[in-house]
C-alpha cells in the first residue's frame, strides 16, 4: 500500500492524541502534526520520530493553514472549538486539493460545504464531517445494522449513554448549538421527516451495564434523519441520556435565559456545563455505549434485534479513533464517490465498525423471531 502523509490538527488534545496513536498503530502512513505549541507537538512524536514531523500552525492563520494542508495527502481536523473553526480547515484543504475528515462538524458546516459541492467533486475530493461519537457513531452503528444484520428495518430506537472527560471546547460548542437551536427535541424521524412525539417526552430505561437505569430524552439531528432516509427506515428514534439530571437542567437553563448572547456569556455557560459533566457515577469507569433495538425482516422472517456497542474508555479518545479510522478507509479507497458527506454515508458503515472492533470495541447482539411474523 502506498504510504501517505496524514495531517492531524489539534493533536495536543485528547481527541487529536487518540487519532495520532490510532494512525501510528494501525497504518504505515507518515504523520504531520499541526498546532500552536511546538514543544507539545514535539512531545507527541517522542519514540516515533521516524514516522512523522510537526509544523507550527494556527488554524485561524490562513497562510499557515494553507502551508500545512499543502504538505498532506489527507487532513484530520481535531482542532476546536468547532463553532469557531467552522470551515476554515476544509476550505484550505479544498484550495490545496486534499481530502478532509472532521471529527466535529454538524448540519451548519454541512450546508456551508454543500455550497462548494461542485468544486469538491470537480477536484475528485471526499470531505467527511461528523466523524466522531455523537454525531458520527450514532449514525454509523444503525447504518451498520441496516447494511449487515437486517434485510429491512421497520422500526429502530437507539440509546446513547456514556461517561468521560469533557473539554471546554466541547462545552462551548454545545452552548453554540443551543443558540443555533440545532436539532429537534421531543421528536423522532417518520418516513424521513421530523415528527413531534405525542405524550411524555422522556422515559426511564434500563440499559446494559455499565450504564444501567437512566432517564432518556428523545432528540433528533439532521445526521440521524439522513441516515434513516438513506436506509429507508420508516420509524427511527434516538434517545440521549446523561449521568445525572443536573446536566439536562443546565441545558434548559441556558436556553431559557438565553445565556449565549455574548462571547462572555458563552464562555460562562460553557464553564457551568463543564462542572456538571465533572460529576460521574460512583464506581463506574469511563465508557461509551450505544444500545439499539430494531424490528424488521431477516431471511424472510419478522425479527427483533437488540445490539450493544460498547467502548470501555473515554468518549473523547473514541472520537479520535473514529476520525482516524475514517481517514484510513479513505486512503484505502473505501470512501464514497467525491463530495461532502456525514460519516455514515461517506464510508462503509460495516468496514468502519469492523475496524473499530479491532480497537477493543465490544459488539453484542440478540435476535429473536417475532410471534406471528413471516415474510412479505
Amino acid at each position: 500500500m502506498e504510504t501517505k502523509t496524514v495531517g492531524i490538527l489539534g493533536t495536543t488534545g485528547v481527541v487529536g492524541g487518540a487519532a495520532l496513536q490510532t494512525i501510528l498503530a494501525s497504518t504505515g502512513h507518515r504523520l504531520l502534526l499541526g498546532g500552536r505549541n511546538p514543544e507539545k507537538l514535539r512531545e507527541q512524536l517522542v519514540g516515533s520520530e521516524d514516522r512523522g514531523d510537526w509544523l507550527q500552525v494556527d488554524v485561524f492563520d490562513a497562510g499557515q493553514l494553507a502551508d500545512f494542508c499543502g504538505r498532506c495527502d489527507i487532513v484530520i481536523n481535531c482542532a476546536g472549538p468547532a463553532k469557531q473553526v467552522m470551515d476554515k480547515v476544509a476550505v484550505a484543504c479544498l484550495e490545496k486539493g486534499v481530502p478532509y475528515v472532521d471529527v466535529s462538524g454538524d448540519e451548519h458546516l454541512y450546508r456551508q460545504l454543500l455550497r462548494r459541492k461542485a468544486e469538491i467533486e470537480a477536484k475528485g475530493l471526499t470531505f467527511i464531517i461528523s466523524a466522531g461519537v455523537y454525531p458520527g457513531l450514532s449514525e454509523v452503528f444503525p447504518a451498520y445494522v441496516a447494511e449487515k444484520e437486517l434485510d429491512r428495518i421497520e422500526q429502530l430506537e437507539l440509546f446513547f449513554a456514556g461517561q468521560g472527560g469533557f473539554s471546554l471546547n466541547a462545552a462551548y460548542d454545545i452552548v453554540c448549538s443551543i443558540e443555533e437551536d440545532t436539532g429537534w427535541g421531543m421528536s423522532y424521524c417518520r418516513e424521513g421527516a421530523v415528527q413531534k412525539i405525542d405524550g411524555p417526552f422522556h422515559r426511564s430505561y434500563t440499559l446494559p451495564q455499565p450504564a444501567g437505569k437512566r432517564d432518556t430524552y428523545p432528540v433528533l439531528t439532521e445526521e440521524f434523519c439522513q441516515m434513516a432516509r438513506q436506509h429507508s427506515i420508516p420509524v427511527a428514534y434516538f434517545y440521549n441520556s446523561y449521568q445525572h439530571s443536573g446536566i439536562l437542567n443546565q441545558f434548559v437553563m441556558i436556553k431559557a435565559l438565553q445565556q449565549y448572547k455574548t462571547e462572555e456569556q458563552k464562555r460562562l455557560s460553557a464553564n457551568m456545563l463543564l462542572k456538571q459533566f465533572e460529576t460521574k457515577q460512583p464506581g463506574v469507569e469511563d465508557f461509551t455505549m450505544f444500545h439499539l433495538n430494531a424490528t424488521g425482516l431477516r431471511a424472510g422472517a419478522s425479527v427483533r434485534l437488540s445490539s450493544t456497542l460498547l467502548y470501555r474508555g473515554d468518549w473523547n479518545r473514541l472520537s479520535g479513533m473514529i476520525a482516524a479510522k475514517v481517514a484510513h478507509l479513505l486512503t484505502e479507497g473505501h470512501g464514497s464517490k467525491p463530495g461532502c458527506y456525514f460519516a455514515a454515508e461517506g464510508v462503509s458503515a460495516t468496514a468502519l465498525i469492523e475496524a473499530l472492533r479491532e480497537q477493543t470495541m465490544e459488539l453484542t447482539q440478540e435476535v429473536s423471531e417475532q410471534k406471528g411474523g413471516g415474510g412479505r
